[in-house]
């Protein structure tokens, strides 16, 4: 599983004053960077796209230092995987390198409808329908919102009650719930305005959406990825609530027979504040874990979330997983910038610090105009940190 990775037991903020200027000086953050060439104990995700999915990028995606590759099914079309997968394995084979590959289910999707005509505007105050569309005809429009008939969605509108908040287009739209006037249907009160689009997503921060965590795709997507020779070393289950949860891929694997050794590792997307409620329950069926801080920053609120990072990743260390990874906007600004920002750097080096196994590239690496280079500069920050911690321990060492 690799040698420990974070500051546990060893001094940290407050106790970490008792090393500098007596074991550990200042100007030890001066040092010469680490050999490029020195290997890592954390590994490094990155998604595949249209940026890194070519002929010419794997083989420079691998050479820059990526570990795992992940492999998002919500977007899995027209033959791409078909395509990628077997290119990975045999570019990974001619070089002589172990790279692993992560299979990401879309899990169940909330999202508003199509417009009516053009984008609205809702304000603060305002009070509108809220509700599953009756037929094709029934579209966004002032006054009301609407989302399509689905499976997911029906659970959605059975859960809310009087005094419950939903989130549209990642939070940047806010309303709650003032009367229900059917299970398809309800009255909100808007909280915080904006431009309603279409098709963006819905979050639910305080429900429990009693619905299958495996919609109709992902179980289409779990047996493609089942059935891949050699096959996949995990799968992702988004938006994870419960240990039943998992359990309904576990199911699909006894249901292919799968046997024991080409199982891949589960991986639960922590991204539901509910989850954290039965994270124990999640673990027990779990052999890794990603801390998904898109969505779970979303419905648990942004400053929350480097808090439960922290719990999240030990948590998952205590029980043994492996690998813990931290997801979302490591280096967001690469997608366009040729170099990340100081805060990005050091959110890498604070989930190395926090005890991750893993930092994952999302859009960086699938859409970014520098997958390469996104690869290789979290490379350095993670190296960096590993060694500040190396400097640590031997400091603390040192002191006794």
């Amino acid at each position: 599983m690799g040698a420990a990775n974070s500051i546990e037991g060893l001094p940290h903020s407050a106790m970490l004053s008792n090393l500098v200027g007596n074991t550990l000086p200042v100007n030890a953050a001066k040092k010469n960077y680490e050999p490029e060439d020195k290997p890592r104990r954390t590994k490094i995700v990155a998604t595949m796209g249209p940026a890194s999915w070519t002929d010419d990028m794997i083989p420079k995606m691998i050479d820059a230092g990526v570990n795992i590759f992940r492999l998002n099914c919500s977007h899995r079309r027209g033959g791409d995987f078909e395509r990628v997968y077997p290119l990975i394995r045999k570019v990974a084979a001619d070089k002589g390198v172990h790279v692993e590959v992560l299979g990401d289910l879309q899990g169940p999707k909330f999202r508003v409808g199509e417009l009516a005509s053009g984008p609205i505007v809702i304000k603060d105050g305002d009070v509108l329908e809220f509700g599953l569309a009756k037929d094709d005809g029934d579209k966004i429009k002032p006054g009301r919102i609407t989302m399509f008939q689905t499976t997911e969605q029906i659970a959605l509108m059975r859960g809310l009650n009087v005094g419950v908040t939903l989130l549209v287009d990642d939070g940047l739209i806010e309303v709650e719930v003032t009367e229900v006037k059917s299970p398809a249907e309800v009255l909100v009160k808007v909280v915080h305005g904006g431009t309603v689009k279409a098709r963006k997503g819905v979050n639910v921060p305080d429900v429990m959406i009693d619905c299958s965590a495996l919609p109709e795709k992902d179980v289409e997507d779990a047996e493609y990825l089942l059935k891949l020779e050699p096959p996949v070393d995990y799968i992702c289950v988004s938006f994870a609530q419960k240990g039943k949860d998992l359990q309904e891929l576990i199911d699909i694997m006894d249901r292919l027979n799968v046997p024991a050794d080409k199982r891949p590792n589960i991986c639960p997307k922590i991204e539901k504040p509910q989850a954290l409620d039965n994270i124990d329950e999640i673990m027990a069926l779990s052999g890794s874990l990603m801390v998904a801080r898109g969505d779970l920053g979303v419905e648990l609120g942004h400053a929350k979330v480097p808090f439960a990072q922290k719990l999240l990743v030990a948590a998952a260390k205590k029980a043994k997983l492996y690998p813990v990874i931290v997801a979302t906007q490591m280096m967001e600004s690469m997608i366009e910038n040729p170099v990340p920002t100081r805060a990005e750097c050091s959110d890498v080096a604070n989930a190395v610090f926090d005890g991750a196994d893993a930092t994952m590239l999302s859009g960086e690496a699938a859409t970014g105009a520098f997958p390469e280079a996104t690869v290789r500069m979290m490379g350095t920050v993670i190296r960096e940190a590993e060694a500040a911690l190396d400097t640590i321990a031997a400091a603390a060492k040192a002191a006794n």
